[in-house]
């Protein structure tokens, strides 16, 4: 894709109006801050700052024409972007980010807002309220935005260890309840396999086998069962459940939880997620 889109072309369009993606949810328009080696950089109307990878563009469209901007703002413009550095590599921007809120994916299905835990060579991983933690292929971002946190909470100090592969990554989410993907492609269940083709998940009576080359995401999300006139929680218990799980009938499907859950308490279970996929994620070292 990048080839085709022209690192020459782009550069001449920074300082200008561009549309990336020319619709979809991944498209914004905006002024184009700078082209790095393999990934450009916009910031839209709204003052956000988005970064693509050229690897994943289809189309960047100039739309200075349509702009207002004079020629005064527009070298105002540039000579303060000179002193902005930005990293030369995607990997290394993504690194730069670390332990920031940041946005995956302009919107859709494939969108994802969190706290950026690690950036690896061929993975990144997140927390987040709404889809716990979840995991992208690297080379299959559209884009990459901070923002601002919609709730209010520590990161535990832990070292987020482990491969760089994402197979790897795979093999430390063995025996736990895992979706993969986005859309019509999604899938979830029991992971119970994952070798260097292919994975393997089980929900209810159905085995499915998805090419490991076909994964760009996978999530986990802790559900906690309770008793129906207990509010309280057995942290222990359920600590043991997500590093120790044990497949049956009823392991098949994830247990349904009472709606009026505390954002405290969904902070607690989110760590507790953290920790312990923190604890499996030695595989390949």
């Amino acid at each position: 894709m990048a080839d085709k889109v022209g690192l020459s072309y782009l550069e001449k369009l920074v300082g200008k109006t561009v549309t990336v993606f020319k619709g979809g949810p991944h498209s914004r328009t905006g002024e184009l801050l700078a082209v790095q080696s393999d990934y450009l950089v916009i910031k839209t109307e709204d003052q956000q700052v988005v970064y693509y990878p050229l690897t994943q563009l289809k189309s960047v469209i100039d739309n200075t024409k349509n702009s207002t901007v004079s020629i005064e703002n527009l070298y105002t413009r540039l000579a303060a972007q000179e002193a902005i550095m930005y990293p030369d590599t995607f990997q290394e921007l993504v690194q730069s980010l670390q332990l920031g809120y940041v946005q995956v994916n302009g919107g859709g299905p494939s969108s994802s807002k969190g706290y950026l835990l690690d950036a690896k060579s061929e993975y990144i991983a997140l927390t987040t309220e709404e889809k716990g933690l979840v995991f992208y292929r690297l080379d299959q971002i559209k884009s990459l935005s901070t923002a601002e946190s919609e709730f209010s909470e520590v990161l535990p100090t832990i070292a987020f260890g482990g491969s760089h592969l994402f197979t790897d990554l795979l093999r430390s989410l063995l025996l736990q309840w895992t979706t993969v993907n986005h859309g019509p492609d999604k899938v979830e269940g029991i992971l119970i396999e994952v070798n260097d083709e292919y994975s393997v998940l089980v929900k209810h009576k159905e085995v499915i086998y998805v090419p490991n080359d076909s994964i760009n995401f996978v999530a986990q999300k802790v559900a906690v069962e309770e008793e129906e006139n207990s509010q309280d929680v057995n942290m222990d218990s359920t600590t043991q459940n997500i590093i120790q799980p044990t497949i049956t009938q009823s392991d098949t499907q994830p247990v349904n939880s009472t709606p009026a859950r505390t954002s405290a308490r969904n902070s607690t279970i989110r760590r507790m997620l953290i920790e312990s996929i923190m604890k499996n994620s030695t595989v390949g070292q």
